[in-house]
């Protein structure tokens, strides 16, 4: 089954969820979308409160930021996937729980599996913490890890994970903001290197 076929899927899957109650608080699920044959994954924590009304990943305040971040890189973002750890908004958005990150990162190791990107860019520290720990790489500080291309051995290939802020975090607070700049920055180098497979 072709790529966007198998998210298709997926998504379907997702939207009727009912492996943790977070759906019983949601408008509706945000399965994430984008190109399934990119080479760039990019993972939120949660749906926000315009994510949840949409449906659709990274839509509000955020989501603007991290268009204007594509725009400054060349990047279209119908040219990369954007989802997130937990597919379903955690009530007053605080930070979902390690039962519903267990619950919903089967759906996203899918999506992953599906897409074969070679780097995955972690947006904040919770899916920092969740794809590190596969390494594992242990960290206290996202600042500590942040800009840097970590190997993750997948399925019998290598992805990079690039941890960077979340754009949230951006919004508050300037030098993340250029911050995230130099990691997208460095994830652009490393996709144009042509020793970057």
């Amino acid at each position: 089954m072709k790529p966007g076929k198998v998210l298709d899927a997926i998504a379907g899957e997702i939207r009727i969820c009912r492996q943790c109650p977070l759906w019983e608080g949601a408008c509706r699920a945000v399965p994430g979308e984008g190109d399934p044959g990119t080479k760039v994954v990019f993972v939120g924590e949660a749906p926000g409160r315009i994510e949840d009304l949409t449906g659709r990943p990274f839509v509000g305040r955020s989501g603007t930021l991290l268009d204007a971040l594509f725009s400054k890189t060349g990047i279209e973002r119908r040219s990369v996937f954007i989802g997130n750890l937990v597919k379903h908004r955690p009530p007053g958005n605080r930070v979902p729980r390690q039962e519903e990150v267990r619950a919903c990162t089967p759906f996203l190791s899918r999506q992953i599996d599906a897409i074969q990107p070679s780097i995955i860019v972690t947006l904040g520290r919770v899916p920092a913490v969740f794809f590190l720990s596969l390494i594992p790489v242990v960290f206290t500080r996202l600042g500590d890890v942040r800009g840097r291309l970590y190997p993750l051995e997948w399925e019998g290939r290598t992805i990079r994970v690039l941890p960077t802020y979340h754009p949230a975090s951006a919004l508050r607070n300037p030098h993340h903001l250029m911050l995230m700049d130099e990691d997208f920055s460095t994830m652009v180098r490393a996709l144009n290197s042509p020793d970057f497979s």
